[in-house]
């Protein structure tokens, strides 16, 4: 298959899917092999999550928090949502809040986050950083705040730089950039990116998921040629969104790039 090959299928899938979809694929430090509306600033359910999962690395960066730091969980905020609070409220080290945040996306978590952190801190981290449309304007389930007209955003492009400083260690430290590396890689949502694709591949990625929406986005790991893709779904006809799109776009890009190696 040919760049423009795999270019005409991308734009194919995208433009019969009744959803509103935005895609980009990038080889990292090469140009784009498909940038399918990769500007537009989407709701980001919780793909959000990754820059507050820098943000909260920065204050460690700083000195400001501690991955050893204990945080309390009380019982009044924690969600019906959440899987690992089942065991119930307590207190527990930063770095544990961060991982459950990622790898299972527990909104009670990001919710605790977001109360540490202040959004405002969360936002500046955004634009210190290049992410223009990526932003905190409310909490994980307020459903209250979307109805009021507040919500969280971020685009396809955003989450590429994100990912990208990440895996060249270009911000926070090499050391911190590595915790963060290996929380995403332990992301336990596989019904996306990895939805048809059958090989033991490495992907650090973070997945969202509201009514009609769905989204994943991160790096593919592949020896010589790493990859970005994210895949951001809106507006879709069934409730659940289309996991299967994202499967489809997530093999095509795969399979090109697999044919490099």
């Amino acid at each position: 298959m040919t760049k423009d090959e795999l270019e005409r299928q991308a734009a194919a899938l995208v433009e019969a899917n009744p959803a509103h979809i935005c895609a980009l694929c990038i080889p990292l430090g090469e140009e784009p092999l498909f940038d399918l509306g990769g500007k537009t600033r989407v709701v980001s359910a919780s793909t959000i999550k990754t820059p507050i999962l820098c943000t909260a690395l920065e204050q460690v960066r700083e000195g400001k928090l501690s991955l050893d730091q204990p945080v309390k969980v009380d019982r009044e905020v924690i969600l019906e949502d959440s899987e690992f609070f089942d065991l119930g409220p307590g207190t527990f080290p930063l770095w544990e809040l961060l991982y459950w945040m990622i790898v299972t996306s527990d909104n009670t978590c990001t919710n605790v986050l977001i109360d540490l952190l202040g959004m405002d801190t969360i936002n500046a981290w955004c634009a210190a950083h290049g992410l223009e449309n990526s932003r905190v304007e409310r909490k994980m389930l307020d459903w209250k705040a979307i109805e009021e007209g507040r919500n969280n955003y971020t685009s396809p492009w955003d989450q590429y730089k994100l990912f990208a400083a990440l895996y060249r260690r270009e911000i926070l430290t090499p050391e911190l950039c590595g915790v963060a590396w290996d929380i995403l890689l332990r992301q336990r949502s596989t019904d996306q990116f990895l939805r048809y694709i059958s090989d033991d591949v490495q992907v650090a990625h973070k997945t969202g998921g509201l009514d009609y929406l769905n989204h994943d986005c991160g790096i593919f790991c592949l020896p010589e040629h790493p990859y970005y893709l994210g895949v951001f779904v809106s507006n879709a006809p069934k409730i659940e969104g289309d996991n299967r799109v994202v499967g489809q776009l997530s093999r095509l890009a795969y399979d090109y790039m697999k044919g490099r190696c």
